[in-house]
């Protein structure tokens, strides 16, 4: 009933309408500032949430990914955001990989330097034969 009696003017309750947002973001400078002037000029206020957990497959799962090539992407305010927030997490999991490979590295060559001699040996022979094997092949190929 609320919805019914309010005032049309209410700046909370209005609703925008998304191809002239877009159109009006790629406008000049100077027609911009004309429809300023007119005060015709509709503002993008609308701002995206991107740590809401509803949301988490936009940037996790490749079916959800934005094609800024496809020709119906249209590219404002929120998109960016979107596309920035993908790139920050991004460039956090690459991070934390580097981090993780480094500590297996590191485990490595802990383990290696504890190994059985009888296995450091075998080690040693298998490298020995697959060198020789190589000279072998490369001197057949000559």
């Amino acid at each position: 009933m609320s919805l019914l009696v309010m005032d049309e003017e209410e700046d909370e309750r209005r609703h925008f309408n998304y191809d002239k947002i877009v159109e009006q973001q790629n406008l000049s400078k100077k027609k911009k500032k004309l429809l300023m002037k007119k005060k015709e000029l509709l503002t993008d206020d609308f701002q995206v949430n991107v740590g809401d957990a509803r949301f988490q497959a936009m940037y996790t799962s490749h079916l959800f990914n934005l094609d800024p090539s496809d020709p119906n992407f249209k590219k404002t305010k929120a998109v960016e955001r979107i596309l920035e927030e993908k790139a920050r997490r991004r460039q956090q999991g690459l991070a934390k990989a580097v981090e993780r490979e480094d500590i297996t590295v590191e485990k490595e060559s802990a383990a290696s330097k504890s190994l059985d001699p009888a296995l450091s040996m075998l080690i040693k022979s298998v490298k020995n034969k697959t060198e020789q094997f190589q000279a072998r092949k490369k001197q057949k190929v000559k």
